[in-house]
């Protein structure tokens, strides 16, 4: 047999792991499989495996699924979407739709030659699922018991040199499995077979302990991700950053998911965004925020037009607006130097505002895009003359050291 493996979806960007493993399993019992990213295969083949992943990227997987029915006698479809709302796939007739994880595939080794190149990097889960139930999260639906993956570290890649954990809550496993799996990090940085690990999801700063972050000492953790997403987690996040530091996390970087369009309001994204600018200038090094807006999770939008109840579409609109005007990847990273150019917190509000209430004034300034441009032409213009002074210092230096 022949079996197409899509993944179907225009937004996902990392490998398709679940494929990868499926594609894995098919060829252990003989079968010939075939990896598309988001379109339809070629040649003859006899069933085909669709994964789905966000909810927005329903009509497009929706349309290629219909382009693939001609195709072949048998289509299979698993995934995010197909789990949460498999209803909207039923429709098109003569599929098999498959909720949550596929059991026999769960501990199968990812067959990373399908990718039709080498991987940059292995993903692995050391854990599934979640102890807390967020209300704006997935997580819950997918995968509904917290559960521990003992041997994860088997099924690495054996020359990717990096490790994406996509762990939903790493710090909630028992401290004796997590010590485990900290031994296993260990190893696998003193053999010299990775060079670094990052926990995708996020890192629950609540969980974070004085005991966690010593053990981690030394690690080659990059970057260290937190989640900062409403008011339950400050506090926690601040002396999370602190423990991390304190423990010599000083080499890499922080990035912090910042949750906006939900519950929350203007004002408290302003405050957990300047929080981490604090953060930066106190130590002196990047703790960027990550601004992920909310999309609803039961509903088909591919427009993502979605409003939060304290946001209108014009602030909606600039507030995503200055953050991609800021960063082509979605990063909010101030400048940690003091010196000739503002500080942190200074370049923080100088693009956000000086306090909360002028960040909303802002955010409802219909002419906010030409303001904003203004302002990032000027503050490229001096971190340009701060390049140039110093070169012009280091010809002088060079030039007492020749004389």
């Amino acid at each position: 047999m022949r079996a197409a493996l899509i993944y179907a979806s225009r937004s996902a960007t990392l490998y398709p792991l679940p494929l990868l493993k499926i594609g894995a399993m098919l060829k252990s019992q003989g079968h010939e499989v075939e990896l598309f990213i988001n379109r339809l295969p070629r040649g003859q083949f006899d069933e085909a495996w669709v994964s789905t992943c966000f909810t927005y990227d329903i009509p497009a997987a929706i349309a290629l699924i219909r382009r693939l029915k001609p195709l072949v006698a048998r289509i299979r479809v698993g995934g995010i979407a197909a789990t949460l709302l498999p209803e909207v796939f039923e429709h098109l007739g003569d599929l098999e739709i498959h909720r949550g994880l596929l059991p026999e595939a769960e501990d199968v080794v990812p067959d990373y030659s399908l990718l039709g190149h080498e991987p940059e990097y292995s993903i692995a889960y050391t854990t599934r699922g979640c102890v807390r139930h967020c209300s704006f999260c997935m997580v819950p639906q997918l995968e509904d018991r917290f559960t521990h993956e003992p041997h994860w570290h088997q099924r690495l890649h054996a020359r990717a040199q990096r490790v994406l954990f996509y762990d939903n809550n790493w710090l909630a496993k028992p401290i004796d499995g997590w010590l485990e799996d900290v031994a296993h990090l260990r190893r696998l940085t003193r053999s010299g077979r990775i060079t670094s690990f990052d926990f995708n999801q996020g890192i629950d700063c609540r969980l974070m302990t004085e005991e966690r972050a010593a053990a981690l000492e030394g690690l080659p953790l990059n970057p260290i991700r937190f989640a900062f997403d409403g008011k339950q987690e400050d506090g926690h996040y601040q002396k999370a950053v602190r423990l991390m530091i304190a423990h010599g996390f000083t080499q890499g970087y922080f990035m912090t998911y910042v949750l906006w369009n939900f519950t929350d309001t203007p004002e408290d994204v302003y405050y957990r965004i300047k929080v981490s600018a604090e953060l930066t200038a106190e130590f002196g090094f990047q703790i960027a925020s990550f601004p992920m807006r909310y999309q609803p999770i039961f509903s088909i939008d591919p427009k993502r037009g979605y409003v939060g109840k304290h946001w209108t579409p014009l602030t909606r609109r600039n507030f995503s607006m200055m953050v991609h005007g800021l960063s082509t990847h979605g990063e909010l990273s101030f400048n940690p130097r003091g010196d000739r150019l503002p500080t942190a917190v200074a370049e923080m509000e100088y693009y956000f505002g000086r306090d909360e209430q002028e960040f909303v004034r802002m955010l409802n300034y219909p002419k906010l895009r030409e303001l904003f441009h203004r302002r990032r032409a000027s503050m490229a213009y001096l971190r340009a003359q701060d390049r140039i002074r110093e070169d012009q210092e280091q010809e002088q230096e060079e030039e007492v050291v020749n004389t």
